[in-house]
């Protein structure tokens, strides 16, 4: 309660520093993903495999996000615990469950299983699988679950993160990964021909040799027509830091397979500090939290690149490499149990970020405006199909701020740009009224003088926005 009074608080000492009146006007409208047709925004719904949290404790909350697809692990150790039978009715239950809320799985074919010898282990970072034996019962695996499933699931992810460090460490480099890769690749495309297949899957989030050496091997093969989709991660502490990264990315993997698309398919920030995994060494609080991921989001969006953020819910590590609370989820839970306390300000925030930029948001990637900040600042712009334009602008330079610090910019676009502007704070979901000398008009332009912090505010016509 204290934080939305403090955020009103600033909202009306900003009002009163640039000399007008940015009167509340209304709140964005969530629209659930059951409402949505389609959208570059996701949602993790990662280590459902190892039971580290609770799909049921969380299931309310999913469709009501607004996120049009979940990833999920599928967990051949979770699978099969006799060799040769396979349960799969828990990955049934969430499956079913998640497209009756509107939301589309994509499954990622992972981790090993310690029935075979040489077939790794259950968990990120035990080992891929190696020997021809677990091999095989891995491609078994994948032909069954994708028997199992492709009447609903057609979008199949082979590994994750396969280049870290304690991969590499036990001589599972590249090509262990790229002889991984062919196998699964080619049993889901036997069982579904049209399957989208989504390759690598990287802790990074630029060019690697690891990358290099991967498309390599498949080359030397003639198995380069295997991959439609390359995966990044990516947990920078400045969220728009490294982006220029993934354009050498995408020119390294473009030189073998031109068509390829790319998704950013996994990347989020704790909300405290300590939490395990990456970012974990940094007084991360609930509201830098919001700030990180919308601002995360807005940047890959605005590139044009699906962003998939991790991850829903809270969970608990307790294998031999982590253990304890991964904060990065965006509901708050109970570590018991895993049953939910709350949803976090995060939640909202990406709330309002896909209730505003689905599919009938076009991005604009031309747009021209001439930006007058003393910071620096990221803008990007989208067109609704049916009229109106929304520019996204937010102070980049440093790691988002437990306070609101609010300052001036300009924004000088053409004059035809809105008819009827309103501003919005993606973090609470305010929609503000400007007040007329926030606008001055001239002949070709239009100059927009407006608050600016380290975290996205729109600028959009009021018809744009869900209220």
């Amino acid at each position: 309660m204290k934080k939305w009074l403090c955020f009103c608080l600033v909202w009306f000492l900003t009002s009163l520093v640039y000399g007008g009146d940015f009167k509340e006007i209304g709140n964005v409208r969530a629209i659930p993903a059951i409402e949505i047709e389609s959208s570059k925004l996701w949602i993790g719904g990662e280590v459902l495999d190892r039971d580290l949290c609770d799909y049921d404790a969380y299931k309310e909350y999913l469709g009501k996000l607004g996120a049009k697809k979940i990833r999920l692990q599928s967990g051949w150790a979770k699978c099969e615990q006799v060799k040769g039978q396979y349960d799969f009715a828990w990955l049934d239950h969430i499956v079913d469950d998640a497209l009756s809320r509107g939301v589309q799985p994509w499954l990622q074919i992972s981790y090993g299983n310690r029935l075979y010898e040489g077939g790794g282990g259950p968990s990120l970072g035990q080992g891929l699988v190696t020997s021809d034996e677990a091999l095989e019962a891995f491609a078994r695996f994948a032909h069954a679950l994708v028997a199992r499933f492709k009447d609903r699931v057609n979008v199949w992810e082979i590994w994750n993160e396969s280049d870290l460090r304690h991969n590499r460490e036990r001589g599972h480099g590249a090509d262990a990964y790229g002889k991984l890769f062919i196998k699964i690749a080619e049993a889901v495309l036997a069982e579904q021909p049209d399957a989208t297949i989504v390759a690598l899957s990287m802790s990074a989030d630029g060019e690697t040799p690891y990358v290099e050496e991967f498309f390599e091997y498949l080359s030397a093969r003639d198995k380069l027509h295997l991959v439609d989709v390359v995966t990044f991660h990516g947990y920078p502490r400045i969220p728009e830091s490294r982006i220029e990264r993934n354009a050498t990315l995408f020119k390294q993997v473009r030189k073998y397979v031109p068509e390829v698309e790319f998704w950013q398919g996994e990347t989020g920030a704790p909300s405290t500090f300590g939490s395990t995994g990456a970012l974990s060494n940094y007084p991360w609080t609930e509201a830098s939290q919001a700030k990180w991921n919308t601002r995360r989001a807005l940047v890959h969006i605005g590139r044009d690149i699906p962003f998939s953020l991790f991850l829903l819910s809270e969970f608990v590590y307790n294998d031999s490499i982590r253990q304890g609370l991964n904060s990065k989820g965006i509901l708050k839970i109970n570590p018991e149990d895993f049953s939910i306390k709350r949803p976090k300000p995060a939640y909202y925030a990406y709330q309002h970020l896909t209730s505003i930029f689905h599919d009938d948001m076009e991005l604009i990637s031309d747009f021209s405006a001439e930006v007058v900040s003393d910071q620096s600042t990221s803008i990007y712009a989208w067109e609704h199909v049916q009229g109106g334009k929304a520019i996204a602008y937010w102070y980049d330079s440093e790691i988002p701020s437990d306070e609101d610090e609010y300052s001036e910019v300009k924004i000088k676009v053409d004059a035809d740009t809105f008819k009827d502007p309103v501003l919005v704070n993606i973090v609470s979901g305010k929609v503000m009224k400007l007040p007329e000398n926030a606008i001055q008009q001239k002949e070709k332009s239009m100059i927009f003088t407006l608050p600016c912090y380290d975290s996205p505010i729109l600028l959009a016509d009021k018809s744009t926005i869900p209220m």
